[in-house]
């Protein structure tokens, strides 16, 4: 249970606390510079550097309040853009001094982004699909942020500056390949299988349609064997049986599983 608590905590501070994810970024930029001294490269046990990194960092914020930082650089952001403007001169010192105040919070923005995409999501399969689809989801969106973070932790150390962004695009998207598709990207896939399902037999009925046509107008010694054949209609020819089949692949207890 101790060691449970003190990974939920070490994973909020890492989507959470700016504090902790410096120190985290920090901890990493030194051991690399460290393991090129011991002649290897910056990546030497990389993995141990991280695992390093996060005690570290748990030793040093752990016990610290964190929710109030990323309150105050939310709402210090305007002024700190007119600070960084006025105190500036020229259009590239201008545009550096934005781009400092900025990137500091290049986190938080994320955590915007992401956030107005998953909220949708995990309350449409919470309301669809029930609690556990909910907390399920839940989970994923927190695996993303967690992967997101880290990543950009890993950047700033690597590549400070643009380093932080790149990270936290590169960890959210490799996260989301491990965590695999979100509820609503598979209702939008299994849609669109359907929609594959019922174009794939409307082709089908109207080339028997046509084939059979064909035969009787041969059969029958017409001189133009197409002038026989009905228009096109485009609407969909589905019996009901057929309907109802690809209806239960969609929402019955036997749905299409497109998780792959």
């Amino acid at each position: 249970m101790v060691a449970i608590a003190r990974v939920a905590s070490s994973i909020g501070r890492l989507i959470f606390d700016t504090k902790f994810q410096k120190v985290l970024s920090s901890s990493i930029k030194a051991s690399g510079r460290l393991a090129k001294m011991k002649g290897g490269t910056r990546f030497t046990k990389f993995g141990k550097q991280i695992g390093d990194a996060f005690v570290r960092a748990e030793k040093k914020t752990g016990g610290t309040p964190f929710f109030k930082d990323m309150k105050k650089l939310v709402t210090d952001f305007p002024g700190d853009l007119k600070k960084a403007w006025q105190g500036a001169k020229g259009f590239s010192g201008k545009a550096k001094a934005l781009w400092d105040v900025t990137k500091s919070r290049g986190p938080l923005l994320g955590y915007g982004l992401l956030a107005g995409f998953e909220i949708p999501n995990i309350f449409k399969a919470t309301v669809e699909d029930g609690v556990v689809s909910g907390a399920v989801e839940t989970g994923k969106s927190t695996a993303r942020l967690a992967g997101a973070s880290l990543g950009a932790a890993i950047g700033t150390a690597l590549v400070p500056g643009l380093g932080s962004i790149i990270g936290w695009f590169a960890g959210d998207y490799l996260t989301s390949k491990v965590v695999g598709k979100s509820y609503t990207e598979k209702k939008l896939a299994q849609e669109e299988k359907m929609l594959e399902l019922m174009e794939k037999s409307q082709q089908n009925q109207l080339a028997a349609l046509s084939s059979q046509q064909l035969l009787d107008s041969l059969n029958t010694g017409t001189t133009n064997p197409f002038s026989t054949l009905p228009a096109i209609n485009p609407q969909m020819t589905m019996t009901p049986e057929q309907l109802q089949q690809m209806y239960s692949m969609l929402y019955g207890q036997k749905k299409l599983d497109l998780n792959g």
